[in-house]
């Protein structure tokens, strides 16, 4: 380890033990190559498994995906043939897929025997739950989807599905702490590297507080235009239609926009880089300026877009500790009881979950984790009969029979899974992409730098992970967030991989989902700590001794989109593709005894579409 590392921390001893130990149990109950018989337990029912704790490297983590690409690589398992036999079997334990066991025992059959599967070491999906501990209190962060975006709005089914796991919105109001970050005066900044920028330099205010850029490392234009941007109602365009500026905007990226129309500078463009890459996963361009425009992102004046987006009517607090983890929790502890303690949204969150109940024979629902399926067929050509549903645990093919199938998994793999489907469906299917993004909790002893320094949100339009911000402040039933500076909090950091410079977001996509399955542990790390300790030590953050876990979800299939191949286009405005571009929807068809759920079904990636999916395919076995 050399010198740099050294100061970074690298050689500190904070998670790794726990990482390690995580990569064994995923990759020992994936592809063990001990002699275990069918009857053998997984790694779920082993004492003391319980992911949330592991730290590491998690999300899509090591042994999640390693048997599914040995079967691609031509590598040979024995096949198990077992008896059991399900009125349904999901394949994905995600917010859809749960959902799906939900709606078709409570619409279908209470009592029908239900199998989920999923590849994972634990269920929820991109919900993931991450737990650190520090001084003997657990300290719980989101690994994945973060909140309930204005929940009133919902679909009639996914309020339903909220209202019988009891969950009440209005509470939120008493848990999130309005006003904890603004009290200690604590505001948005933005950090100029030097590497991109010339200087490394920490603006501190809100955008459009001129007084912010007056020692940024940017020319004194850059600073008026910056202003500019935010600020003016100047139109940039010829006078037309809103429909014609749709068209218009629809051909050129925003970058292009803010470049060619706005007359912003390079300096300003390197600023807004990362501006889409939070909630779109790209950069700004392979970010049409017609999504830009109706989303409200700046420069376009006083335009007003086609079918503009409402502004939001409530504000994001209905988040939990675990964001939508908590969703999933509440659907297993709702379908398999003895999984968890409670009955309420506020004591699930500290509930400890019981893992050697999720597969318990004696329950109408199972959840099998570690568990890759390979294969969906029915047994009758004429699609009327049974399926059987093949999957790879422990070293071993697996096989078990259902009357009916609802696959919540990534879409775009489905083609394989299931080689009977007709060629339609199957290249509509692969046409449904998903953007890799990266959501890193890093556990801090204590956060005096953010206060010293007066933020509480840092955007680095220039460094790996774009933005860094204190946990959400909210406190329910016995958990309690950090309020005083003096104690731990999680610092979140989302990182979106995709090389500025090629337009294509489909490319971007692909080049990001390829950095992110080659890109070690140790290389995020270096890189987090580096990012941590240019940003903060000015307020006195000592990178050495103030970390004391780093838990990296990657999730290189990460949103939910669709694609279509004749364009080139991603549906970054589901509305503006037409019926034959919709390959989502072509996607979804149901197949015999086989439906389609999951956020690719709807190519949004939110969580009401991840439970409206689920009911629709449920649907669509049982009319």
């Amino acid at each position: 380890m050399n010198k740099k590392d050294k100061q970074l921390g690298m050689n500190t001893d904070i998670s790794r033990r726990d990482f390690i130990n995580g990569v064994g149990v995923a990759i020992g109950s994936t592809l063990s190559t001990d002699v275990m018989s069918s009857s053998d337990v997984g790694a779920q029912d082993l004492p003391g498994y319980y992911p949330p704790e592991l730290s590491g490297l998690r999300g899509s983590h090591p042994g999640s995906f390693e048997g599914a690409h040995a079967l691609r690589d031509g590598m040979k398992f024995e096949t198990v043939k077992s008896k059991e036999e399900y009125d349904l079997v999901v394949v994905g334990a995600g917010i859809s897929g749960l959902a799906a066991a939900y709606f078709y025992q409570k619409n279908t059959n209470n009592n029908a025997k239900i199998l989920i599967l999923d590849n994972h070491d634990d269920f929820g999906g991109h919900a993931k739950r991450n737990e650190f501990s520090v001084d003997g209190k657990t300290i719980i962060g989101f690994g994945g989807t973060m909140f309930l975006e204005e929940p009133s709005g919902y679909p009639v089914n996914a309020k339903q599905l909220l209202i019988d796991l009891g969950v009440d919105i209005q509470r939120f109001y008493k848990y999130f702490h309005h006003d904890l970050y603004s009290s200690y005066g604590l505001t948005r900044g933005i950090f100029f590297d030097k590497e991109t920028f010339g200087q490394d330099y920490l603006a501190v205010g809100e955008i459009d507080d001129a007084k912010k850029f007056a020692k940024a490392p940017i020319s004194d234009a850059a600073k008026r235009d910056l202003i500019r941007l935010y600020e003016d109602d100047n139109i940039y365009l010829p006078k037309m239609s809103s429909e014609e500026y749709y068209s218009f905007l629809e051909g050129v990226s925003y970058e292009t926009y803010l470049r060619e129309y706005a007359d912003m500078p390079d300096e300003v463009i390197k600023t807004m880089q990362s501006a889409a890459r939070g909630v779109w996963a790209v950069n700004i361009d392979a970010f049409p300026a017609s999504a830009a425009w109706i989303y409200g992102y700046p420069g376009f004046g006083n335009i007003d877009p086609v079918d503009q987006e409402q502004e939001l009517t409530e504000p994001n607090i209905f988040h939990f500790p675990d964001g939508n983890a908590t969703i999933a929790r509440l659907l297993v502890r709702y379908m398999i009881p003895k999984s968890a303690m409670g009955n309420s949204m506020e004591d699930i969150v500290t509930a400890r979950f019981k893992y050697n109940e999720l597969d318990n024979p004696s329950s109408n629902v199972s959840i099998r984790l570690n568990s890759t399926v390979i294969k969906a067929k029915h047994y009758n050509e004429n699609l009327s009969g049974g399926v059987e549903v093949s999957y790879l645990r422990d070293g071993k093919i697996h096989t078990v029979e259902a009357k009916k199938v609802v696959m919540a998994c990534y879409n775009s793999i489905i083609p394989r899974l299931c080689p009977e489907m007709p060629t339609r469906q199957k290249n509509a299917l692969k046409n449904c992409v998903r953007a890799p993004l990266v959501y890193t909790n890093v556990l801090i002893r204590n956060w005096h730098s953010f206060v010293k320094l007066g933020v509480r949100r840092i955007t680095t339009p220039g460094l790996l992970h774009h933005n860094i911000r204190l946990d959400f402040p909210v406190s329910m039933g016995d958990y309690h967030c950090s309020t005083n500076p003096d104690e731990p909090i999680i610092l979140h950091m989302q990182y979106v991989p995709g090389d500025h410079g090629n337009p294509s977001a489909r490319q971007q996509f692909l080049e990001g989902q390829k950095t992110l399955l080659s890109t070690p542990f140790e290389e995020l790390e270096r890189s987090i700590r580096n990012q941590l300790s240019r940003v903060l030590s000015p307020g006195g953050f000592d990178v050495t001794n103030d970390i004391l876990a780093i838990t990296v979800n990657r999730w290189p299939h990460g949103y939910a989109y669709g694609y279509d191949s004749q364009s080139d286009r991603i549906a970054f405005d589901t509305d503006a593709f037409s019926v034959s571009q919709q390959n989502w929807v072509i996607g979804r068809e149901v197949f015999g005894n086989i439906s389609i759920a999951s956020t690719d079904s709807a190519s949004n990636a939110m969580t009401e579409a991840a439970i409206e999916q689920a009911s629709r395919a449920v649907g669509d076995l049982v009319l």
